[in-house]
């Protein structure tokens, strides 16, 4: 039985599908790009040229360019468009270009010498062509059209070299006197090997730095994927302000250290109960709605989501970088969760749906901050006593009946961020929670509508 995919080989081929992707947009590029192009040249000739059947010669075989690249468009749009349409027409475009360059307008009343032309400049229309095939975003494409038009272009001009009665050199053009350079070039069969030889080496050239070019391109557009989906991946546990440090900081976290930090969790109440009450799909759903309703919470305070487990979210203040109201944002965000959730009870209970009881417990203290994992599986983790005792203290809410509970050392800081805050909560006492040989001094909060709280002055 055959392995699942690699990682690598998944992110190959994600790659390979945006690539293919980008190749048939750049493909409807490049038939606009011809499109304007062909345009201005029609244009051009319009306006410079006599209007006769030499120059609806010339027009025709534009329009033939754009029915050609047309035809290639339409089949571009398709998903199963084969490889090897781009070639084709590439092929069609330079090796008819060539013969149109080269042979004389069968229409034209004058008829000049085959040499003359190689000598009016029109070589240079076989670059438009060239430079088109970089629109694709094919390397090999590019690399193609460069070398299949400075190959079309050599066989032309050796068909006109060996046209009878050309004139070539005998010697090196440029050791001759310039008298007998300025004879040669003012006949009219004269070819000069030199300067077309510098053509077919322009149009290699050309085709090599458009190659680099689509190269690079495709280069910047993997590593822009490969920023974006690390981008989306850091919005789904940190809040947006903080993504765009994690994403332009080599790196963000730095080596392992220790931290003050604020650590919150927070789980549905009964959520085991309902799982095996309700279809697989309805307890999913459940738990999408909850953890996006929970995560916006955590960002609009600028916290972190740190993992997800079951029903339970672990959302932290403090990381990647300390602040100065850590804890205060802390026991802000647990009231907003609160609330939130009240608010999406009158939506549910509304719907026919029952309501919906949340738990959470949050303390303030020193954690340990790092990566763990393997190269492959590398995460970010924070561990330490301090998450430990927040979690103890969202499993006793449920005995002591409450909705929050604060690690006194949480209500100390946030005390100590701003003397004037006003706390929603009562001092309940030391408690001693499983794992722990010292007790607990924590704090409670109720739901305004229950508790009858008191506001706690810091």
């Amino acid at each position: 039985m055959p392995s699942a995919p690699t990682l690598e080989l998944r992110r190959y081929s994600r790659l390979k599908n945006l690539r293919a992707r980008a190749e048939r947009q750049g493909a409807a590029l490049q038939f606009w790009a011809r499109t304007a192009s062909l345009a201005a040249i029609s244009c051009f000739f319009s306006l410079i040229s006599r209007w006769d059947a030499s120059l609806l010669f010339v027009l025709a075989g534009l329009v033939l360019f754009q029915l050609v690249g047309l035809i290639q468009f339409l089949f571009a749009r398709r998903r199963t468009a084969p490889w090897w349409l781009g070639y084709l027409v590439g092929t069609l475009d330079i090796v008819l270009l060539t013969v149109l360059l080269i042979t004389p307008n069968p229409f034209s009343l004058e008829v000049a010498p085959a040499a003359m032309q190689l000598r009016e400049g029109s070589f240079k229309f076989l670059l438009i062509f060239v430079c088109l095939g970089a629109l694709t975003l094919s390397t090999r494409l590019a690399l193609y059209l460069g070398a299949l038009a400075a190959l079309t272009w050599a066989i032309g001009v050796g068909w006109v070299i060996f046209h009878p009665g050309t004139v070539i050199p005998a010697t090196n053009l440029y050791s001759l006197p310039v008298t007998e350079r300025l004879n040669l070039y003012l006949n009219p069969n004269f070819v000069d090997t030199f300067a077309q030889a510098t053509n077919v080496l322009v149009v290699l050239i050309i085709g090599a730095i458009m190659a680099l070019v689509v190269f690079r391109s495709r280069h910047l557009s993997e590593d822009y994927v490969k920023a974006e989906r690390a981008r989306a991946n850091l919005a789904r546990h940190f809040s947006p302000n903080v993504v765009d440090q994690l994403a332009s900081d080599d790196e963000p976290f730095g080596p392992v250290r220790r931290q003050d930090i604020a650590v919150l969790f927070a789980d549905i109440v009964g959520f085991t109960h309902y799982s095996e009450d309700h279809p697989a799909e309805a307890v999913f759903e459940l738990l999408r709605q909850f953890h996006r309703r929970m995560e916006q919470v955590v960002f609009d305070h600028n916290g972190t989501v740190d993992n997800y487990i079951g029903d339970c979210i672990m959302a932290t203040f403090g990381v990647p970088q300390a602040s100065h109201d850590d804890a205060t944002r802390a026991i802000q965000c647990a009231e907003a969760m609160i609330a939130a959730l009240e608010n999406w009870n009158v939506q549910r209970v509304s719907r026919g749906y029952p309501s919906l009881d949340v738990r959470i417990g949050a303390q303030y203290g020193a954690v340990v901050i790092g990566a763990v994992g393997s190269e492959r599986n590398l995460s970010f983790a924070v561990v330490g006593d301090t998450v430990n005792v927040a979690s103890r203290l969202q499993s006793l809410c449920r005995e002591l009946q409450a909705n929050i509970c604060f690690g006194s050392r949480l209500i100390e800081a946030a005390k100590a961020e701003s003397p004037t805050t006003q706390l929603n909560a009562r001092d309940h006492g030391p408690v001693s929670i499983r794992g722990r040989d010292e007790p607990v001094h924590v704090w409670v909060e109720h739901r305004a509508e229950n508790q009858g709280a008191i506001a706690v002055s810091a």
